[in-house]
């Protein structure tokens, strides 16, 4: 199976909020230290990743533990996330009912071309993943529910970010350093500024290696009654597979599939897209 694991798309990095707690913040700086590889810490482990006082590390961990946030091993000593993050995630994925009107299109999406086709919306500068059907094909691509990307790199991504009003992506350019992600990944801005006029005009985005080595995408825009995009819907395959006859498949399918979505949203087509 082809993961979807880089480090440089997940880190989570504090805003710099003036009016930001700084508790909830080490808070926060712990419950990050924990991904799928390292899904159990010790106390020495958490306090060099979060580059905190051990003390301190300590007593936000013994918080987070009364609260449900993380839990022990009585035996090892360990740490691990809890599972009342779980019941909070699943509260912010029922938020919205784009989530429920998705998932019957994402399994006959996935059904029809056979790979992993994933739902994602925008939260500030990154992509973050909501949820997904997962690919039949023995070697497919894989997902990390909430899992974050920038806007810059990827089909999926791309497709929100043209759904950003001119403004919002001159100012995003401004304070955002394109970085270098995979060998196909845009750096130069005007490139970038390109291809999302193109998106736009082509209502999809196409992408190989741009956020992920040897993979490739094809994204579409879920759209609301107002015409703005909400949502992106991508069906994402390693590049070895994605040959002309299979693209145009799954061309065919994302497209149906993101224009029954939107409809049931209430958009229409003569209604103007951001």
């Amino acid at each position: 199976m082809v993961s979807n694991s880089n480090k440089t798309a997940s880190l989570k990095q504090r805003s710099g909020n003036a009016y930001a707690v700084e508790a909830v913040n080490r808070a926060a700086d712990i419950l990050f230290v924990f991904s799928h590889t390292d899904s159990e810490l010790s106390l020495p482990e958490i306090v060099s990743r979060a580059g905190l006082p051990k003390t301190t590390t300590f007593r936000v961990l013994s918080t987070l533990c009364d609260r449900g946030l993380c839990m022990q091993d009585s035996v090892s000593g360990k740490y691990s996330l809890g599972f009342e993050l779980l019941h909070l995630a699943d509260i912010r994925r029922r938020q919205a009912n784009i989530h429920g009107l998705a998932m019957p299109l994402l399994r006959v999406i996935r059904d029809q071309v056979e790979e992993t086709v994933v739902l994602s919306i925008r939260t500030g500068d990154y992509r973050v993943h909501i949820d997904f059907a997962e690919g039949l094909h023995p070697m497919r691509r894989m997902v990390e529910l909430g899992r974050s990307s920038p806007l810059y790199a990827g089909a999926a991504s791309k497709v929100l970010f043209a759904g950003l009003s001119d403004f919002e992506i001159d100012d995003y350019l401004r304070r955002t350093l394109l970085e270098k992600i995979c060998s196909q990944t845009i750096t130069e801005k005007e490139a970038l500024q390109q291809e999302i006029e193109s998106i736009r005009k082509q209502g999809f985005a196409e992408s190989r290696s741009e956020l992920f080595t040897g993979g490739a995408s094809l994204a579409a825009p879920v759209k609301d009654y107002s015409g703005a995009t909400v949502a992106v819907i991508d069906i994402i395959t390693p590049e070895v597979r994605f040959t002309q006859e299979h693209r145009d498949r799954c061309m065919n399918s994302l497209l149906n599939g993101v224009s029954e979505l939107s409809q049931q949203l209430g958009y229409r087509e003569r209604n103007i897209a951001s």
